[in-house]
């Protein structure tokens, strides 16, 4: 936390929303305790308010109190006896909708609108600050509501003058209406911070006809819609003869690629990406996720053809150009490139355990269907296979006597 916010008992959560002129501006303000105020202070505050700004009604202001009292807030008087107060309204999920859709009034919240007790919050609206000439306690009775304004919901406001715009819009207020296209040209809103998010990549041995599906999708996206090649061109007959590995990005199919297996070597093809992906490195971890399941079948050679222009990714690989025959196909050119290997040492060669052999492709090292039958066993189906076993050999015994 900054000395600014440590100073102005700001908490993170807002200090990740807002802008730095509002910690500056919070940090001149005198700290005075901030309270929930009584509804006898409410009316007098407002009294003044009313003299230079129109305002909700009484019937208004004692619907929203008997909501929850607690979004009123004040501060302690200073040296010259002033108050100052925020007034907000935590909105449900309707009352969100009805913000942002152009249907909300501040001047009579509908408390249907509001968010009881005991009632998931989705968004906040400030409904008055009430600080003359005060723009450091402002910010304070705005950041004192960081109990209630957690990290994912936004904050709404309006710019009641061009000087309350401009103020809102330096500390990191912006128009809603530049997200949601429906609200209304006064409506503002201060979104919660972007949390950094590490996403979750996966690549896997596609093994179901939806990873399949997947995959086509993905080389759709990437070959047929970015380089133009006819359907049979990438659809070439020899997909159902390779094995398949499907990246996926926070469970979005993002990337694949294709082995397929030779006598003494294996080919790496169809190497696909998606545009929206490819800042996330997926092509080395595709790259290097087939070559290490080659490693583990004992392969000690890997070929594939690069486009020209991406020689210089797959050399950063480790793989080298074979020199010697520029070809191309789907008009690009490309080159051919090849990569040593040694096995691994857990590599699975002819004599390999007959259970680990059963196992679904590339997870040799988990059990598969046969050992967990295997383990529990299942009497009923012994007992049904002796039976039938008995009752066939008994006729083959019949038809040769």
């Amino acid at each position: 936390m900054s000395n600014i916010a440590r100073a102005t008992g700001l908490q993170m959560s807002a200090r990740r929303r807002f802008e730095p002129a509002f910690y500056r501006w919070a940090g001149h303000a005198e700290d005075r305790p901030i309270r929930p105020a009584t509804r006898l202070e409410v009316s007098d505050i407002l009294a003044v308010a009313r003299e230079s700004m129109t305002l909700a009604d009484d019937r208004s202001v004692d619907a929203v109190w008997a909501v929850d009292p607690g979004q009123f807030r004040i501060t302690e008087p200073s040296a010259g006896g002033s108050r100052q107060l925020i007034a907000f309204l935590r909105l449900n999920e309707a009352g969100t909708a009805a913000i942002i859709d152009n249907r909300f009034s501040g001047r009579s919240p509908n408390p249907a609108w509001l968010a009881r007790t005991d009632e998931e919050t989705t968004s906040v609206y400030i409904w008055l600050v009430w600080a003359p000439q005060q723009i450091g306690q402002c910010m304070r009775l705005i950041g004192h509501m960081d109990d209630i304004v957690t990290d994912g919901i936004p904050i709404f406001s309006r710019g009641v003058t061009q000087v309350s715009s401009r103020m809102q819009a330096a500390i990191g207020f912006r128009h809603a209406n530049e997200l949601y296209p429906s609200a209304p040209d006064w409506l503002l809103v201060a979104l919660p911070a972007v949390r950094l998010h590490r996403p979750e990549i996966k690549v896997q041995v596609a093994r179901s006809m939806d990873d399949i599906a997947r995959v086509f999708a993905v080389r759709s996206t990437v070959y047929m819609a970015e380089q133009f090649p006819l359907y049979g061109e990438e659809f070439d007959g020899n997909d159902f003869c390779a094995t398949h590995f499907l990246a996926t990005v926070d469970g979005d199919a993002a990337g694949c690629l294709r082995i397929r297996w030779f006598g003494d070597f294996a080919k790496i093809e169809r190497v696909a990406v998606r545009k929206e992906y490819r800042r996330h490195r997926l092509t080395r971890q595709l790259v290097r996720t087939g070559v290490e399941h080659c490693r583990r079948k004992g392969y000690r050679k890997l070929y594939a053809h690069s486009r020209a222009d991406l020689v210089p990714l797959w050399n950063s690989l480790g793989w080298r150009d074979m020199g010697g025959r520029d070809f191309s196909f789907a008009d690009i050119p490309y080159r051919e490139i090849m990569l040593d290997l040694e096995p691994s040492n857990e590599a699975i060669r002819f004599g390999a355990d007959p259970m680990m052999l059963l196992r679904p492709e590339g997870s040799w090292d988990e059990l598969g269907p046969f050992d967990r039958t295997q383990l529990g066993g299942d009497r009923g189906r012994r007992e049904w296979i002796d039976r039938t076993a008995g009752i066939h050999a008994g006729h083959r015994i019949a038809r040769v006597g």
